[in-house]
Formats: structure tokens, C-alpha cells, sequence
């Protein structure tokens, strides 16, 4: 079988490696497809795959954002990735709204922000129309002959719901060839967080029944196109094992050996931009709590791989037993890096973060998950969906405390609590990491639905309706007049780039001791 994987950037394929080792395993030749580069060393996993699989590929296909339609496309995507946030689940969601906010077009801001047009049936009436547009624009020809090219059996595609992507080409063309879709729902919090579906695949995976729920009522997929296979991604730390012994771990890293850890991860820029002045508060009250089991514990700081620049002149050693490492942030993509990460989680005797997926990765470890909630975090806490899934599903995973002091007492608790305790990690990661059984792994799950999918095949679609093609026509000039304005704004850009880097160079000559 031969598998087309389309990807805006390699770093994505870490949520999905195993499945795809175990594709290759079985003997299907994929061909791994990017339209851009990225810094979280996405490109190393390719290049691990395709040592080990000769039968792996990849190549760069970049999007044509100078093609006619590319522009008026993205415009549409953009508007209404925009007005789902409008919806009412999203009223305590002011940052993800101010996001989506920032990259809609003026217009979509303007018209959203009428009120006859934010009721119920003035939202679902402006969506419709915009869809409707949207789905009359032409996809990209160079991805129609990328697919001809490549034959593949399948489409296999991730992550397809970014903000204005240019993905749902990949989907569109498929159709018109017969070519079976299947969508690989990335991450826990991309259908709550990101855009929208523009276009169903024919074949949706999801981890989970409450992202099942969330991908029909968010984004209109019929269940009955959705297949529940388990995080695939988590799989590895399931069967993983300790690399080092404590000793070995806290003596690498310059821990006292004799103190319970605590583990402190990071989060995304977007989640906590500044996040320095929060985890000095928790190591000062920490190190002021008259508990001295806890007060002494050594303190484990992981800065986040895309966050960690705020971290390279921060100095705890004060505070004593405090570490920071890796202070340049660490993706685990190599086996080096994964076993590095995995021992701190081993190790510790609890974790502690805002609002991040390692904490999840921490509850598959079997270890106690904690969190305070605060006003500098709000948005990013329970101002997001994915965030309450945390605390809800199946009696939650975060141990939440509203404030410092109460977070303490919780930390208190977990110290003395014998290790291998913690049960409500366990029926967090039953239902929404592995809800097919703690025993099976999800990537076997994944392959089988990708396999299913070409068994199920596909018709090819027809040109589609006349009126389609009217409202393509009416729409052309309006195309040629955005793509005139994304060129203008690009040049602009481009203007501004040179004389920010002329102002440098001026700068940096004046300050030369020859000047």
C-alpha cells in the first residue's frame, strides 16, 4: 500500500511516529510531505524514519501563496476559523477569541462584530454563505499533480484545522481522484483551540469520545466517519524504562539524592509567555513552607523547546537544590533526548505545571499531577476547552489548587503518600489516552484504521455543480484583487525587513571601536 502523508511542517510527525514505524512494519511505502521548515528539529524524525525504512521518502512541497486564488482562500478560512469563536462555549475564552481575532481578515472582524449578525441564526447564516464561497475556490494544482505523481493508495494528513490552512487542498484533490482521506487529529487540543475542518475527510481519527464529541459538534464530522484508536503519540511511555538510576540521574544533573523531586514543566509561549516570575513564587514558597520534607525537595525546572529563551540568564541556585535543565529546551525527538525526558518524569515524586501536554505524558508515568490556578493564567487555564478536560474527564488528572498556599498543602499530601498510589492519573489515562484498554497500544489501532480506509475506498467526485462554477466566475475578480493586496503586503513587509536590518547594520558599524 502506498501512503501519501501531507504535513505542514515535519515537527508534527512526532504526535503520530509510532503509528508510522508500524505502517512501515508492515510493508507500506509512504512518501512524507512538508510545505514548510521548522525549529523543533521535525526533519531529524524523517530522517531517523527513512534510515530505518528504505521504503520511507519525504520531500518539500511549499504552498504557491502567489497562485490566483491562494489569497481570497485563505481569507475565507481565516473569517470563519474566526467566527467560531463567537459561539457562546467560547464566551470564558478571551485569548483563544483574540487569537483567532488577530489573523482574520478586517472585514470578518467588522462583520462579526455587527449584532444582527452574532445571534444564532445571523452566525449560521453568514458561515453559509462564506462556506459556500470558500468551497468554489479552485484547490492548488501543484498538489492535484503531487498526487497523480505519487499514486498513493491513501491521503493520510495532519494537521489540516491551523488557521487558514491551505491543507483542505490536499483533501479536495484527493476527492477528485479517488483517493481516500484520512484525517490524524494531532494533539489534545487542536479541534478546541485552532481552526476549523473546511472539509471532512473520509476518515477522521481521534484519541478519544470526548474528542469524538468535540469533532462532530465544533466542527460537523459525522461520527459515524470517526474512529477512536487511543494517543498514539504516549504509546512510548507506556513500555519505557528508566535510563538511569536516581543516584546517576540526580549526580547528572546536580540534585541532592536524598530529596523527594519535583518536577516543574514548562509551557508554550502562547500559554504562558512569561512564565519566569511564576515559577520563582512557587520556589520561594516552596522554600518557606514549614513543612521540611517539602521545603527541602529538590526542584526540577524543564523550560518548554519553544519557550526557552526567557530561561538563559535566570539564576535559582540562591534557593538551593534547585535545577534548570535542559535550560535550552529539549523537543524529544531522539532516543537521547526521550530517555532524558522520561527520567525526570520517573524520578520525580510529583509534577507541577500551568497548562501543558507533558503533564499528561507525567499521568502515563503514574505520577501526581498538580496545578494552581491564577489570574496571570486565566486565559490559557480554564479559559480553554482542552484545559477542563484535565480536570473533568473521569475524575480529572490535575490536582488544582486556587492559590499558592492551598497548592502546598496538595504537594504536602502527595510527598507523603506511598509512590505508586496515585489512582487518579490511572482513570484519566483509561478514558482519554488509552479508551480502548490500558493494555493496547493505540499505533496498532491507528494502522488498522488506515488500512480500513483503502479498503473502503472511495468514488471519485464529479466537477460539481453548476452553480459552483457561476460563483467561481463572479468570484475571479475579486481574487485577482487579493492577490494584488497580499503581494502589496508582502512587498511592504519586505521593506520594512530591509530597513530594520539597515538601522542594525548602522547601529552595530557606530558602535565598532574603528567608527
Amino acid at each position: 500500500m502506498r501512503i501519501l502523508f501531507a504535513t505542514s511542517h515535519f515537527g508534527f510527525l512526532r504526535n503520530v511516529e509510532p503509528a508510522l514505524h508500524l505502517l512501515a512494519e508492515r510493508g507500506h511505502h509512504l512518501h512524507l510531505v512538508a510545505d514548510r521548515k521548522d525549529k523543533l528539529g521535525g526533519i531529524r524524525i524523517v530522517e531517523n524514519l527513512a534510515r530505518t525504512y528504505p521504503h520511507i521518502t519525504h520531500a518539500w512541497v511549499p504552498t504557491s501563496k502567489r497562485r490566483t486564488w491562494h489569497a481570497l482562500g485563505t481569507a475565507f478560512r481565516l473569517s470563519l476559523d474566526y467566527w467560531r469563536y463567537l459561539h457562546p462555549r467560547y464566551d470564558r475564552s478571551p485569548k483563544l477569541k483574540q487569537r483567532a481575532r488577530l489573523q482574520a481578515p478586517r472585514t470578518a472582524v467588522t462583520v462579526g462584530s455587527i449584532p444582527v449578525l452574532r445571534t444564532r441564526v445571523g452566525v449560521w447564516a453568514l458561515n453559509a454563505v462564506v462556506k459556500t464561497m470558500e468551497r468554489t475556490v479552485p484547490y492548488d494544482p501543484v498538489v492535484r499533480q503531487l498526487l497523480e505523481d505519487q499514486r498513493p493508495d491513501v491521503l493520510l494528513i495532519t494537521p489540516l484545522l491551523y488557521f487558514g490552512s491551505s491543507q483542505v487542498d490536499y483533501v479536495r484533490a484527493a476527492r477528485a481522484l479517488g483517493i481516500p482521506s484520512v484525517l490524524s487529529v494531532g494533539s489534545w487540543d487542536h479541534l478546541t483551540t485552532k481552526g476549523l475542518i473546511h472539509d471532512v475527510p473520509d476518515r477522521v481519527i481521534v484519541w478519544n469520545d470526548t474528542q469524538r464529541r468535540e469533532a462532530w459538534d465544533i466542527h460537523g464530522v459525522p461520527p459515524a466517519k470517526v474512529t477512536v484508536t487511543g494517543a498514539q503519540a504516549y504509546d512510548r511511555w507506556f513500555s519505557a524504562r528508566p535510563s538511569t538510576s536516581r543516584d546517576e540521574f540526580c549526580g547528572a544533573i546536580g540534585l541532592d539524592p536524598t530529596q523527594p523531586i519535583l518536577l516543574y514543566l514548562c509551557s508554550s509561549p502562547f500559554i504562558t509567555p512569561v512564565e519566569v516570575g511564576f515559577v520563582e513564587r512557587w520556589v520561594q514558597s516552596i522554600r518557606s513552607c514549614p513543612d521540611p520534607c517539602l521545603r527541602q525537595a529538590g526542584l526540577l525546572i524543564r523550560p518548554h523547546p519553544q519557550n526557552f529563551e526567557q530561561w538563559a540568564n535566570v539564576d535559582l541556585t540562591a534557593h538551593g537544590n534547585v535545577v534548570i535543565f535542559p535550560r535550552g529546551g529539549t523537543n524529544p525527538i531522539d532516543s537521547m533526548a526521550r530517555a532524558e525526558y522520561f527520567d525526570s518524569m520517573y524520578h520525580a515524586a510529583a509534577v507541577v505545571g500551568v497548562n501543558t501536554s507533558a503533564l499528561i505524558e507525567s499521568g502515563i508515568v503514574g505520577r501526581p499531577v498538580h496545578t494552581v490556578l491564577t489570574k496571570e493564567f486565566a486565559d490559557t487555564q480554564e479559559g480553554t476547552l482542552h484545559f477542563r478536560h484535565l480536570e473533568n474527564v473521569n475524575g480529572g488528572l490535575l490536582r488544582s489548587a486556587c492559590d499558592l498556599d492551598e497548592h502546598l498543602g496538595h504537594l504536602v499530601h502527595t510527598l507523603r503518600v506511598p509512590e505508586g498510589s496515585d489512582m487518579r492519573s490511572r482513570g484519566f489515562i483509561e478514558a482519554f489516552i488509552r479508551p480502548q484498554g490500558l493494555d493496547r497500544p493505540a499505533a496498532p489501532i491507528f494502522a488498522d484504521a488506515v488500512e480500513d480506509a483503502v479498503r473502503r475506498g472511495v468514488k471519485r467526485s464529479t466537477h460539481g455543480p453548476v452553480w459552483g462554477r457561476l460563483v467561481r466566475g463572479l468570484l475571479y475578480p475579486v481574487a485577482l484583487g487579493a492577490k494584488w493586496l497580499a503581494a502589496r503586503r508582502r512587498a511592504a513587509r519586505g521593506n520594512l525587513e530591509q530597513r530594520s536590518t539597515d538601522s542594525l547594520r548602522i547601529l552595530f558599524v557606530m558602535a565598532s571601536p574603528e567608527y
